[in-house]
């Protein structure tokens, strides 16, 4: 079932925009009679509202109660997976055609963000992803990336949480849209070799998922735009890794789903490509010029 969610922070209100408000419910003109009638629409919409949040929950409800159903389908590909890697062992580790290699192509396929030629040595070691549906006692989904044993880091899984506000605001109900992503926790990488990955640093990388921003309390923060465009980015993307990704992995892997969300990652990656071969391709250059 597709649950529509309106991905973005929530945004503070400024006192600009309450005196606004307040300006052009003084500005425009209604008589007792229609101020009485739009009073009591309003109280009918609020009744439509509550309605939604009880939709929004039974939606949540239902998805969940076919979650180990979904979860048994994915147990099978996982199997299948396996078995083919137990019996077709050997080849380039990083031929993106290898089903070897399947949620890295995959990831490569839907991913929006950059994925280096240095995550790819690591993300062959990927083995499944898994999305967790909670309801109690808030509203929350987690993302869950099983790693097989390698160099890189000691966590088997790495995990990626996603908060959801299903109420009004009880401040501005009507304001209300439906649910909304207002938060995201990631989790902490245990480096094999920690101050390799500290000299990295400078470098952008997947593995950057797991440790999203602190959105500022005050939107007068310099930072705050920035972390806020950042973050609505990244709920976009955790919500589509579950919704779209997840479920439809084998469709991305074989290319007959192209939707993702940028192309920024394939050329990002030709251009790291081309740093790690410059040193090689001058030479060649040189050598050329002889």
């Amino acid at each position: 079932m597709d649950i529509k969610l309106r991905s973005s922070t929530k945004t503070p209100k400024t006192p600009a925009l309450t005196e606004k408000k307040k300006q052009l419910e003084k500005d425009t003109k209604y008589t007792e009679k229609e101020t009485k009638c739009i009073a009591d629409m309003k109280k009918l919409y609020l009744d439509t509202i509550k309605l939604d949040v009880d939709l929004q929950h039974g939606i949540y409800n239902l998805e969940k109660s076919f979650e180990s159903k979904h979860d048994i389908i994915y147990d099978k590909r996982l199997q299948l997976l396996e078995n083919f890697k137990k019996h077709n062992q050997g080849g380039d580790p990083s031929e993106m055609g290898n089903v070897n290699n399947f949620w890295l192509k995959v990831l490569k396929a839907s991913y929006t963000e950059f994925i280096s030629k240095r995550d790819e040595k690591i993300l062959v070691f990927l083995a499944d992803i898994r999305s967790k549906l909670y309801n109690e006692p808030s509203v929350k989904f987690i993302l869950e990336f099983y790693f097989e044993p390698n160099d890189y880091f000691t966590n088997r899984i790495l995990t990626k949480t996603y908060f959801l506000n299903c109420l009004p605001d009880p401040d501005d109900p009507f304001s209300y849209d439906g649910a909304e992503i207002y938060k995201c926790e990631g989790c902490k990488i245990d480096w094999k070799n920690p101050e390799k990955e500290k000299e990295k640093k400078s470098f952008t990388s997947f593995f950057d998922f797991f440790d999203p921003p602190t959105l500022p309390e005050n939107p007068n923060d310099p930072t705050y735009s920035d972390i806020n465009a950042i973050l609505q980015n990244d709920f976009e993307l955790g919500f589509y890794l579950k919704e779209r990704v997840i479920p439809k992995a084998v469709l991305f892997f074989t290319g007959e789903i192209a939707d993702c969300l940028s192309s920024d990652s394939e050329s990002e990656s030709e251009n790291d490509e081309d740093e790690e071969t410059n040193e090689d391709e001058l030479g060649s250059i040189a050598a050329s010029t002889k």
